[in-house]
């Protein structure tokens, strides 16, 4: 009886052992990843929202400002690709984002466009906009396409909209899009 009895306590204490082992882990705090997996993918998902929801499908976005910027509206379906942008305001023609010529009584002035139809300043920035995307493109090994992008206020003359269109077709910009704003139905 007595080995009976020694066995048991035997059992007894390797029992309790195992119970505390067990209550040990079920107490033990997660120190191996102190990051909430679960936040982490809400703050993921969150900034992935937001992103598509700020580039959308169209490349390009132009910021409308009244009694200065109104873009015509169309029903056009086509897309824009990417290109060298040109806004043409009631006060300034914009070249990706950077003011190279005043605009006074919806027209430029004779030392801007000295020979009446190419605007000087805007040649300078398209050309030096070129060469850089010939440089960019030739590490890529892609050819330079020439496209530029006018956004032109509803009010401006088209005379404007022709020494604009000359003086990109002067510094080698072939192919043009416009900006329109779109609408539904016909």
């Amino acid at each position: 009886m007595y080995n009976n009895d020694l066995r048991t306590a035997e059992e007894e204490a390797m029992a309790k052992k195992l119970a505390e082992k067990k209550a040990a882990r079920r107490n033990k705090k997660d120190e191996d990843n102190p990051l909430a997996i679960t936040s982490l993918m809400d703050a993921l998902t969150i900034i992935l929202i937001f992103l598509l929801k700020s580039y959308g499908s169209d490349p390009m976005s132009v910021p409308q400002k009244k009694n200065e910027l109104m873009i015509p509206k169309s029903t056009s379906m086509s897309n824009m690709v990417e290109c060298v942008d040109i806004q043409i305001s009631r006060t300034s023609i914009v070249v990706k984002g950077k003011k190279v010529v005043t605009i006074n009584n919806l027209g430029i002035s004779s030392q801007d466009a000295p020979n009446g139809y190419i605007i000087k300043n805007l040649k300078d920035r398209l050309d030096d906009l070129r060469n850089k995307e010939i440089e960019a493109k030739q590490i890529s090994a892609k050819k330079f396409q020439g496209e530029a992008f006018i956004a032109a206020d509803t009010k401006i003359p088209w005379k404007l909209v022709d020494q604009v269109l000359k003086t990109a077709v002067r510094a080698r910009y072939l192919r043009f899009s416009f900006a329109i704003v779109k609408t539904r139905g016909g």
